[in-house]
Order: C-alpha cells, then sequence, then structure tokens
C-alpha cells in the first residue's frame, strides 16, 4: 500500500510536522514559559511556511493559465505588443521627462569645470608669458621685472598671491606668504589648489630647476564663482552634507511667499526665471574638479563646486551662440516630431493588429507542416498565401521537405564514398614500404604526412642485390584521388621497371640504369595517364661498395647533401614525368662518404605559410636539416616537421602533402 506521506511535496510535509508540534505542544504551555516561547516560534514558522505555500500554488496557478492563454501565437503577440509598445511607451513618457533634466545637469556641471580650466589655463598663460621674458631677459633686470608684474598683478587678479624666482633668491607677494618648500607636484600645474581649508586657483610655470619660475594664486571667493557662468545659474564652493541629509534636491519653479522668505538673501538672484511648470529649480548640484592638496601633493577629483540652476538655463547656455532662427525651427520641429509620433502610435496599432492575423493564419500553416514531416510526410506542402516574407517561408518550408529527400539520398552516397575513400587510403597505404632495406653502411627512412585522406607524394625505397639498393622519391600534381592514382601509377611503373632488370642491376652501370628506369617510367605514364597528369621524380641507386649514387632528377625539388655541417643542392637533370612522351633523361653521379645525409623532400616542407603569407622556403628547411644532421633519421623528421608545424602556427587544416626520404650512409 503506497504511503501518503511520501505523495506530499516537502513543503507541505514541513507544514503538517510544524502543525503537529504546535498542537503537541499546546497542553504543556501553562506550565513553562520555555514552551511558550517554542509555540510562539512555531506559529512564526507557520506563518512563514504558509507564505510560501500559497506563493508557490499562486505562481503554478499563473504559470497554468498563461501556458493555456499563450498557447496560441495570436495571444502570445497581444501580450508582446503590450509589453513591447503600451508599456515602454508609458515608461518612456516619464524616463524622458527625468532623463532630460538628468542629461542637462551634468552638462551645466562640465559647463562650470570647462570654464574653471580655461581660467587656468588664462592664468597659466600669463605666469608662462612673464617666464619666458624673464628667461629672455639680463639676470640683472629680472627681479625689476617680476616685482613691476607683481605690484600691477593684483588689480586684474583680487587677492592674489605670488612667488617669483629669478635666480638670486625668491620674491613673494605680499609678503610672508607662500614661504618655504613648495610642493614637487605644482610643477607646470594649472588649476584648483586645497591650501590652509581654503581653495585657490593656482598655476606655476616652471620648466627646468634653476631657471626663472613663477606661481600665481588667488583666493576663489563668492565673487569671483558669480562671474564664472551668470547665465547658467549661481556657483558656490560645496560644504560636505550634515549626517544623513544630501545637498541635491529639486524646486517647484512657483515662487516663495512665506516671511521668511522675503526676510532671506535673494538666492534666487541669479537664477533665471522658469518657463514652463515643470522647469523646476535645481539646488546644489555637484560640480566636480581636480584638486591638489598642498599639504600631501596628490591631485584627486572633488565635488568642490555646487550648482543652482534649472535645465532650461543649461539649455539656454548650450544654444546661447545659435542664431534666433534656428532656435525657433528647432521648437516647431520639435511640435512637428510630437505630432508626427502620436500619429505613428495610432497607425502602429491599427497595422499590428491586421498583421497579427496573417503571421498567425501562416504560422499555424506551418505547425501544422511541421506536425507532417515529423510524421515522415516529406511531401506534404504548405498553403502558400500572398506576398510577403512569410509567404517566402512556407515556400522555404516546402524546399526544405524537398530538399530532405534529397538530403537523404546524398547521406547514403557520401557514406558510400567516405567508404570507398577509407579503402583507398588503406590500399595507398600499402604502398609506402613498410621497412627499409638493411645494409651494413646504408640506411634510409620516408615519412608521409597527407594533407587529406590520401596523397599525392610517394616514396620507395628497393634492396637491388646485396650491395645496392633503389630509392624513389616524387610529387603528383594535384590532390586527392586523382593524385593518388596517379601515384600508384608511378610506384607500379617504377616496381615493374626494378623487377623486369632482376638480376641485371647487381653489375649494372648505376648510371645508365637509373636513366633507363626513368624513361620507361615517363613513357608509360604517358600512355597511360592524362596529358595534365604529370609527377616530379627522383630516382636514384646506391652501392655501397664504391659510396656513388647515380640518380635522375626529373624535376622535382633537388635533394640535399649535408656533410660536416655543409649543405650542398643536387642538381635537376630532366623534365618532368608524364608529359612528353619522347622526354630523355641523365643520370648524374656523386660520392656518399661516411656520415653523409642525403634528404629528399617535397613542396608541403617548403611552401606552407604562416600568418603573414611568408613561406617556410628551402633556407629554412636547409637550415633546420643542419642542425638535426646527427640525430636518427625518425628524430630528423620529426624535428624537421614539427618546426613547419610551429611555422604556420598550428593551422587547422595543413596545405599540403609533407613527404621527406632521409638516406644516410654509415662509417
Amino acid at each position: 500500500m503506497p504511503n501518503p506521506w511520501s505523495k506530499l511535496g516537502r513543503w507541505n510535509q514541513v507544514l503538517l510536522a510544524l502543525i503537529g508540534a504546535y498542537l503537541a505542544l499546546w497542553p504543556f504551555e501553562p506550565l513553562s514559559a520555555t514552551v511558550y516561547t517554542v509555540r510562539v516560534i512555531l506559529q512564526v514558522l507557520l506563518y512563514v511556511v504558509g507564505c510560501v505555500i500559497l506563493a508557490r500554488l499562486g505562481y503554478r496557478v499563473i504559470r497554468l493559465l498563461a501556458r493555456r492563454f499563450l498557447w496560441r501565437v495570436r495571444h502570445r503577440m497581444m501580450v508582446a505588443y503590450f509589453f513591447v509598445g503600451v508599456a515602454p511607451l508609458a515608461l518612456a513618457f516619464v524616463m524622458a521627462a527625468v532623463g532630460a533634466v538628468l542629461l542637462f545637469l551634468p552638462v551645466g556641471a562640465y559647463l562650470v569645470r570647462a570654464q574653471v580650466e580655461e581660467r587656468a589655463a588664462g592664468l597659466y598663460a600669463a605666469a608662462d608669458s612673464l617666464a619666458w621674458q624673464l628667461r629672455a631677459s639680463d639676470a640683472e633686470r629680472r627681479r625689476a621685472i617680476g616685482e613691476a608684474f607683481l605690484r600691477e598683478a593684483p588689480q586684474r587678479y583680487p587677492g592674489l598671491e605670488a612667488r617669483l624666482e629669478t635666480g638670486d633668491g625668491p620674491v613673494v607677494y605680499p609678503q610672508g606668504s607662500l614661504q618655504g618648500q613648495l610642493p614637487p607636484a605644482l610643477e607646470s600645474y594649472r588649476g584648483i589648489v586645497r591650501r590652509n581649508g581654503r581653495y585657490y586657483m593656482a598655476a606655476y610655470a616652471l620648466y627646468q630647476p634653476g631657471e626663472p619660475s613663477l606661481l600665481l594664486m588667488f583666493p576663489l571667493t563668492p565673487q569671483y564663482l558669480a562671474g564664472l557662468l551668470p547665465a547658467l545659474g549661481r556657483v558656490e564652493l560645496g560644504a560636505a552634507p550634515a549626517s544623513g541629509s544630501s545637498r541635491f534636491s529639486f524646486r517647484a519653479p512657483a515662487e516663495q511667499t512665506s516671511r521668511s522668505a522675503l526676510d532671506a538673501p535673494p538666492v534666487e538672484a541669479h537664477l533665471p526665471p522658469p518657463v514652463h511648470p515643470l522647469d523646476w529649480r535645481v539646488n546644489n548640484w555637484p560640480a566636480p574638479a581636480r584638486v591638489l592638496d598642498w599639504s600631501t601633493g596628490t591631485t584627486r577629483l572633488e565635488n568642490i563646486f555646487v550648482l543652482q540652476t534649472r535645465p532650461s538655463a543649461v539649455l539656454r547656455v548650450i544654444l546661447d551662440q545659435q542664431s534666433p532662427e534656428l532656435r525657433s525651427f528647432a521648437g516647431n520641429l520639435s511640435w512637428i516630431l510630437a505630432i508626427l509620433f502620436a500619429i505613428a502610435v495610432v497607425v502602429s496599432t491599427v497595422v499590428a493588429v491586421s498583421l497579427t492575423r496573417t503571421a498567425t493564419s501562416a504560422i499555424h500553416d506551418l505547425y501544422v507542416g511541421t506536425r507532417h514531416v515529423d510524421q515522415g510526410d516529406f511531401s506534404y506542402r504548405v498553403p502558400q498565401r500572398g506576398y510577403s516574407q512569410l509567404t517566402e517561408l512556407a515556400r522555404s518550408f516546402n524546399r526544405m521537405t524537398a530538399s530532405i529527400e534529397r538530403l537523404i539520398a546524398d547521406s547514403k552516397e557520401r557514406q558510400r564514398l567516405e567508404s570507398e575513400l577509407a579503402i583507398a587510403q588503406e590500399v595507398q597505404a600499402q604502398l609506402f614500404p613498410r621497412e627499409a632495406p638493411r645494409l651494413p653502411s646504408f640506411e634510409v627512412l620516408g615519412v608521409c604526412r597527407p594533407a587529406r585522406a590520401v596523397s599525392g607524394d610517394f616514396y620507395d625505397y628497393v634492396r637491388l642485390s646485396e650491395h645496392r639498393v633503389a630509392l624513389s622519391f616524387g610529387d603528383v600534381a594535384g590532390k586527392g584521388i586523382s593524385a593518388a592514382l596517379v601515384m600508384a601509377a608511378v610506384h607500379s611503373t617504377l616496381r615493374t621497371q626494378l623487377a623486369l632488370m632482376g638480376g641485371k642491376l647487381d653489375d649494372a652501370d648505376l648510371s645508365h640504369a637509373a636513366a633507363r628506369v626513368t624513361t620507361e617510367t615517363n613513357r608509360q605514364l604517358c600512355a597511360g595517364t592524362a596529358p595534365d597528369k604529370y609527377a616530379t621524380l627522383f630516382f636514384g641507386a646506391f652501392d655501397e661498395r664504391s659510396g656513388s649514387l647515380a640518380y635522375v632528377n626529373a624535376g622535382h625539388l633537388p635533394p640535399v647533401r649535408i656533410r660536416g655541417g655543409e649543405a650542398q643542392r643536387l642538381e635537376v637533370t630532366g623534365m618532368v614525368v608524364g608529359a612528353f612522351t619522347h622526354a630523355c633523361y641523365e643520370a648524374s653521379t656523386i660520392e656518399l662518404q661516411p656520415g653523409d645525409l642525403l634528404v629528399a623532400f617535397t613542396d608541403g616542407l617548403t611552401e606552407p605559410e604562416n600568418p603573414y603569407e611568408e613561406q617556410f622556403g628551402e633556407e629554412r628547411l636547409v637550415e633546420a636539416l643542419t642542425k638535426v644532421a646527427e640525430l636518427p633519421l625518425d628524430k630528423i623528421a620529426e624535428s624537421v616537421i614539427a618546426e613547419v608545424d610551429d611555422w604556420t602556427g598550428k593551422a587547422p587544416e595543413q596545405q599540403d602533402d609533407m613527404t621527406i626520404l632521409i638516406a644516410r650512409r654509415l662509417g
């Protein structure tokens, strides 16, 4: 029998447990105050858990109703129009009013800061001009020039304090001010300075120690601040707000009529009148500026100014330089845009309702179509009505169902091709020699890393006799299956020619044999392949008794012989094979001494590009081979291929087949 307790939810179980504990303690409540306290705590927990259960139940009910109501796309679009259109529009009106005010107030603070910086720049220009004049004057006249300036400057800068360095001691104005060591941060400074609790406008013109310099400072008085931006409002030095209070506030534009307001100082005297009922006065809006602390020498941004203004005053200052015609045009344009906006809202509502029906009908048709596709009926076609993107969507759906049938067939064909390609890759892997021929004084190793499933590069080594071995190496033009087939043809032709010569190769002239094998390979390749299918070929025969290597290089990149750290390139002795039937090939002979290293490679190791489209190149490849020439053959191949990979930056796709054949004569 199922347990009813397990069917209850976790919150219901907690609620029943609290109710049980609350009722169980009820008979013992008169016996102990602790029991009463516990029951009060349980009662609070009951309220909390009950509210949580009711909230969860309400959420589930709302979610269920929403699911049933919003199942239809039409209802969803209605809700979407409300949240996208109606709700944001109502919120936009509220935010527009607040945003307009909050947009202009930082601009007003910026105007105050810009005016302060402009005044500081003017003061610095005066100090800098005098400093230049002092440096250009004779040392005997500097003090007199500076004192003359200090006598006239207070008329322009009330409350001025100055310190002049002419090289023979400082001159201060007035006497007793600006004594002692100046803060190092004052060098070439212009701006506001806090000194002894007061704020000054300061400018210090100093270029190099020992040269004439000038420091000018005057206090920021209410009279000076009143002249900063009269049209903007009232600018004052800010005071720290009281604990728990804020300096910033709005005040309606209506004039105060109380007796205390009439007796108060005329704070409104510098404020422009309001232009509309919402043009409220803003009190104590902070206007930050950078301040240099005289005692610590540090500079930081502080809210030392407060601004009393109106949004209309800020706008008026911004547009003050514009023509009356432009201001009139801006006002008329604003009214026109507001009317057009209202018309657009009405029209968009009507259009939205009419388009909703069209959209929901098309979506319903697509829903029916997807049900057919889900059941495997790809022959179903969605009805197409009118001319719109939804109609094009219906056409796309119909094209999709037709394409799915083709994709299924193509997928089966692709699987078949991939299976055949895997077989081709396995067959080609069998063409490469599994192990190198073992000679007492000669070792050889070939490595091929295809760029695709199959490769157009090839290498081979065949033991001709007890003391002779044949080496073949080449690159077929092109990539993919076609190149791999030509590669197989070249490989089989070379093997066939060597098999036909049989035991004659033990005592035959290797130069003649190499030329003959290459010539026959070219003739058969021309006869059995298309004219555009050709290959480069390096074929050589090595005799360990004499140490000579007879080779034919048919258009391939010249292999490298490394001896004693020096690299020598082998010559090209003929054209590519498979292009011209009557091509003639001649062999060359070189001597391999003990320790010599012979390396043949394809362009897959020289032509890879780095991210800057610069090829690796044969010179870098030869340098890389020279550095590791003493290592075992497999380590040499790994090192060279790894260096090419580093050059390309570990590209996700290999650019070409990488094939290398390395041979070394042992001592």
